[in-house]
């Protein structure tokens, strides 16, 4: 640089620069979630005792998606015709896909819930254009109802949870949509089902009571949500080539300057992944409809005047959270390969800053404190359980390259896959199991590899220069990555089998409000 005179910059400050350009967009988001975290502590108890109006049943349509789920279908449509509300006033419309006997088997249930006075009906379409999303934009005009009940083919609803879900509209003429704490009805299935159910109730303690609090925004969960339908209509319905079909009408209803309210008291089951490899491919295709989401509404974000400016920020941050896993990599990565060419003295490591280290360490304080909180919530913060936390923290590196990959994709625009998470049923057998033989390891594994064991590799080099910090990173990550890719096949066989029934019919119960 030429300013009057030569200045020569340094290359521990190239370095230096270059970590803390992808770091800062990341604190900012860690920071938000802390302080998420704190909103969540004063979330209005009052929510869990909502009365339902008695004097009044609008008509709800229950809006179900499926692609074939036989193993998982009937229990969901079954659990419908339980509702403590009048089968007259609802109307269920299955937007089916299937290729296989699910479509015999959802004919039967149609057939059923007719019979019991649900109004019920079936669209079908011969292509799986825009995947979920198409699916549901075709059966949108069968929608009857003012509400509508959005479920998952593994949605088990509790018998309170349409009426409940009906009072919390009562809070704000502002609620376009009220979403459920989502319950797992195979928590107790393995580890791996262990550590997802509480990923998921630590991310909904976290986001979704907190964002409550703050009236900021948050995406529901399609499988567990009350909408408007006029709303619904207003914004559009779902957008036809989106693979977070949820993440992406929850954007849409925000910047039209709707909001939401969360119901930490009142669940919806579904079924949790039970191996890494499906757990991995769920994040990666998460991670890139966050971000394509994010690309294709930035705009539209940054210039509604129906959201405050911090809002838009907010909103953002959310989708941009994938952002994460390719900060850590390139963050870790420049520094350590720095010091390995020389470019950069050990003292000069943003890791071995104390101030840096300090800073970092803060949001992770946060999520073993807000873990143990989700924990509390649901009064299962056992000994048991509280013994996931240090694992869960660990196990989120091993998915650190799906994120990064899915977050490329999804910045490029490209379209993606809809990729559909496996459900093979409370009861075991060898057909539900094959879904799971199925899905192999593919080109985000070669990824895997070769970071990991280049993490590895260069962290024994960082070892022998002293930055302790930098090498425990590199070394968790690879090590924990290689091990992830074989974790499930070699837990499976031992947990697959264990104690199915039991836990879940026990969780099942106790959450019925």
């Amino acid at each position: 640089m030429v300013l009057g005179r030569w200045f020569v910059i340094e290359p521990w400050v190239v370095v230096a620069t270059i970590s803390l350009a992808f770091s800062i967009p990341v604190l900012l988001s860690s920071y938000y979630t802390m302080i998420l975290f704190v909103s969540s502590l004063r979330y209005p108890r009052f929510l869990g005792n909502l009365s339902p109006a008695s004097e009044s049943f609008p008509l709800v349509s229950v809006l179900i998606a499926t692609y074939n789920e036989k193993f998982v279908i009937a229990r969901t449509l079954d659990a419908v015709k339980s509702l403590d509300y009048p089968a007259g006033r609802l109307q269920v419309v299955v937007a089916d896909d299937s290729t296989d006997d699910t479509r015999s088997l959802i004919d039967k249930k149609i057939e059923e819930l007719n019979f019991s006075g649900i109004i019920a009906c079936v669209s079908r379409r011969n292509t799986r254009e825009g995947f979920k999303s198409g699916a549901l934009n075709q059966a949108a005009p069968l929608l009857k109802g003012e509400y509508v009940l959005l479920l998952d083919a593994d949605s088990t609803v509790t018998s309170a949870s349409l009426s409940r879900g009906l009072a919390a509209f009562r809070l704000d003429p502002r609620i376009a949509f009220v979403s459920f704490r989502v319950g797992h009805y195979n928590r107790e299935q393995n580890l791996i089902t262990r550590l997802y159910a509480l990923s998921q109730d630590q991310g909904d303690t976290i986001t979704k009571m907190g964002s409550y609090v703050l009236d900021a925004p948050y995406s529901f969960q399609g499988g567990f949500t009350i909408v408007s339908a006029d709303i619904l209509g207003e914004v559009g319905y779902w957008t036809n080539d989106s693979i977070v079909d949820d993440a992406d009408l929850s954007c849409k209803i925000y910047s039209a300057g709707w909001r939401g309210v969360y119901l930490s008291d009142v669940k919806v089951f579904g079924e949790d992944p039970s191996n890494l490899e499906v757990w991995k491919k769920q994040v990666a295709r998460v991670a890139q409809g966050w971000t394509k989401c994010a690309r294709s509404n930035w705009r539209t974000i940054l210039g509604s005047r129906k959201l405050s400016p911090w809002r838009r920020v907010a909103l953002l941050l959310f989708l941009l959270g994938p952002f994460s896993a390719l900060s850590w990599i390139v963050v870790t990565f420049v520094s350590a390969i720095g010091l390995i060419l020389g470019f950069s003295a050990p003292a000069n490591s943003i890791f071995a800053s104390p101030i840096y280290v300090t800073i970092v360490t803060l949001p992770l304080i946060t999520f073993f404190l807000s873990g143990a909180y989700a924990l509390y919530v649901q009064r299962i913060m056992t000994a048991k359980n509280l013994l996931l936390l240090p694992l869960i923290s660990y196990t989120s590196l091993c998915m650190t390259t799906a994120i990064c990959i899915g977050f490329l994709q999804g910045i490029r625009g490209k379209p993606g896959f809809f990729f559909r998470t496996p459900k093979s049923g409370v009861e075991s057998n060898e057909g539900s199991k094959q879904y799971f033989r199925d899905v192999q390891h593919d080109r985000i594994a070669i990824a895997e590899t070769v970071l990991a064991s280049l993490a590895i590799g260069i962290g024994l080099i960082v070892l022998a220069e002293g930055v302790w910090v930098l090498f425990l990173s590199l070394a968790g990550f690879g090590v924990l990555t290689l091990k992830s890719m074989n974790l499930s096949r070699i837990l499976g066989p031992r947990f697959q089998e264990k104690r199915q029934l039991g836990p879940v019919h026990r969780e099942l119960a106790t959450s019925t409000p």
